[in-house]
């Protein structure tokens, strides 16, 4: 290593102040605001508001928002519905509800990368409210000692005003190239957007003035302009227009008819139409039978769709929560002081109910056959354990294993008799021996009995 290379390392370090080296960031940004490097309001325009395709991934996606519901629970597990976070989850702000509150992030985040709520404290210090911010307004200033020195939320036409990084809480979606942003989903299937968006207007202005020239009037003598522009106004008069297309067509005998555009089915907007819901889809994470998107429904039955809805859940949707509560516990739970815990109540999810009826019916036959305790069985349908004395087996005895009689040697299998319950516990040890040896001898005496021999 020379002189200079380690002049280098030695600048470095000071510059980092002896601290890890990821939060190192360009001399000329420090202390100055960063900018999405997205356009929020062109793909809120273009996605959302124009794209039926887009629009219904992102639509059907977030009201699943109202599927869930987020728990508080103290370290034994119990769900504490009257705590202070619980009631803030339950209503953010006075104009949102929790529901409200994950379907805006599911939507921020799909044309923003994020979505920023800016935390209101009392006088206390506690967050009372939670206010969505609009994120193409939030600029992040940038710190080689914090990694972020403070939000910077600036409404046009006003001052910019600096949020304190503690008082914002961010959803911000992973971008391998921008530590401060998030890359948007509808950004990356913008260009397909873009595509179904042109084949959309194409469709329209055809039917609404016929599209480019499909044909062309071609004659035999030389039209001065004047009447080459009659001749064009009187065909457009006649035949122009959707009302006018199933009119037969005369032309002249000097005069031939050409055709220049391809019709629809030469283009195949079919096929257009398939790739651009498969690739829109594919980006957003929705199965296109949900969305009633025509390459889902060509091979659609009811039993692929409530297949798709269970799959969708469990390889999408879970993964998505789980990521906003880890948010939640990194950047809100932490204000509410220790022993908390947060967890998703998917129980009112229909797509999941069958599976855990399911789930249920295989608990409850391994519990039954003494395969799992009374602990493993509630964990299983996601119910609290009991403690010790959930550490248990429930074994039945009404069936009990004898020998078989040995006249025939083919004969030599198992005998399963079946008896009559115990009878009910009592109450001391002493009677309960008692019980048991009636029992036992009542039962030596039907065995001898039925199979004939003495096994006293």
């Amino acid at each position: 290593m020379n002189l200079f290379q380690r002049a280098q390392l030695a600048l470095a370090y000071v510059l980092r102040g002896g601290k890890s080296i990821a939060n190192l960031i360009p001399s000329w940004k420090e202390g100055l605001p960063t900018y999405p490097p997205t356009k929020f309001a062109n793909l809120v325009t273009q996605g959302w508001r124009k794209n039926e395709l887009i629009y219904a991934c992102v639509n059907v996606k977030a009201n699943t928002a109202r599927q869930i519901h987020l728990q508080v629970t103290n370290a034994k597990g119990d769900v504490l519905d009257a705590h202070p976070l619980a009631r803030l989850l339950q209503a953010p702000n006075p104009y949102m509800s929790e529901s409200d509150f994950w379907r805006s992030i599911l939507i921020y985040q799909a044309f923003a990368g994020r979505a920023i709520f800016e935390k209101e404290r009392n006088n206390a210090g506690r967050v009372v409210r939670l206010w969505v911010l609009r994120p193409d307004w939030v600029q992040v200033i940038p710190s080689r000692e914090t990694v972020i020195r403070a939000y910077c939320y600036t409404v046009p036409g006003t001052q910019p005003i600096d949020i304190d990084p503690k008082d914002v809480l961010d959803f911000k979606l992973f971008d391998p190239l921008d530590q401060y942003y998030g890359w948007p989903p509808v950004a990356v299937c913008a260009r397909v957007g873009d595509v179904d968006n042109a084949a959309t207007d194409y469709i329209k202005v055809f039917w609404e003035k016929g599209g480019m020239p499909a044909y062309y009037i071609k004659t035999k003598q030389r039209l001065t302009p004047d009447a080459a522009a009659d001749l064009q106004s009187r065909w457009a008069q006649k035949y122009g227009g959707a009302e006018h297309w199933i009119k037969p067509a005369v032309i002249d005998a000097d005069a031939e008819l050409g055709t220049v555009g391809s019709s629809f089915a030469e283009m195949k907007f079919d096929a257009l139409d398939a790739r651009n819901e498969a690739r829109v889809c594919m980006v957003l994470g929705v199965p296109p039978i949900l969305i009633g998107a025509k390459i889902g429904l060509d091979r659609a039955t009811y039993a692929n769709y409530r297949e798709a809805r269970t799959a969708w859940w469990h390889d999408t949707l879970i993964p998505v929560y789980e990521d906003l509560l880890d948010t939640l516990q990194n950047q809100l739970l932490p204000e509410f002081g220790a022993g908390l815990n947060l967890q998703w109540d998917y129980n009112s999810v229909p797509a999941l109910q069958e599976e855990r009826s399911a789930r249920w019916a295989r608990a409850d036959s391994a519990f039954r056959a003494a395969a799992i305790t009374r602990n493993e069985f509630r964990v299983e349908v996601g119910l609290p354990e009991l403690g010790a004395a959930g550490d248990v087996y429930v074994q039945s005895v009404t069936t009990l294993e004898v020998p078989a009689r040995t006249a025939r040697k083919d004969e030599e299998q198992p005998v399963e008799t079946k008896v009559k319950p115990l009878p009910r516990p009592v109450e001391t040890e002493g009677n309960l021996n008692a019980a048991m040896e009636r029992y036992f001898s009542g039962l030596s005496k039907r065995i001898e009995k039925r199979l004939g021999r003495d096994y006293a």
